[in-house]
C-alpha cells in the first residue's frame, strides 16, 4: 500500500493485509527525524506496536508485521531489511489466517 506518509496508515489497512493472505508485512516509514509530515513516522511506529501485540493476543507471531525508518536514498539497507523480513516469513511459515480472516 502507498501512502504519502506512513502516518497515514490506519491499522485496517495492516489487518486487511492479513486478512486477504498476507503471511507477513514490512512498513518502510522515513528515518525519525526526517518525516516530512513532522511525525507521521513516530504515529506509525505506535501503530504498529500496538498490532505486534495484537498478533500475539490472536495467536499469531509478532514478527510477522514490523517498521524499518529509513530514507530514500538507502537502497543497500531497504534491500537488506526486506531479505530479512522474506527470511523470517520463510522461518515462520504460511500465515494461519484464511482468506476470511480466520484461523
Amino acid at each position: 500500500i502507498r501512502t504519502p506518509c506512513t502516518g497515514r496508515l490506519e491499522t485496517e489497512f495492516l489487518i486487511k493485509a492479513f486478512e486477504t493472505g498476507a503471511d507477513g508485512v514490512l512498513v518502510a516509514g522515513c528515518l525519525e527525524g526526517g518525516c516530512h509530515y513532522t511525525s507521521g513516522n513516530l504515529y506509525a511506529k505506535r501503530r504498529v506496536q500496538y498490532m505486534r501485540d495484537m498478533l500475539e493476543e490472536m495467536g499469531l507471531e509478532k514478527e510477522r508485521l514490523r517498521m524499518v525508518n529509513i530514507s530514500a536514498a538507502m537502497a543497500r539497507p531497504l534491500a537488506d531489511a526486506i531479505t530479512d523480513m522474506v527470511e523470517t516469513v520463510r522461518k515462520l511459515g504460511p500465515s494461519p489466517v484464511t482468506r476470511n480472516g480466520h484461523k
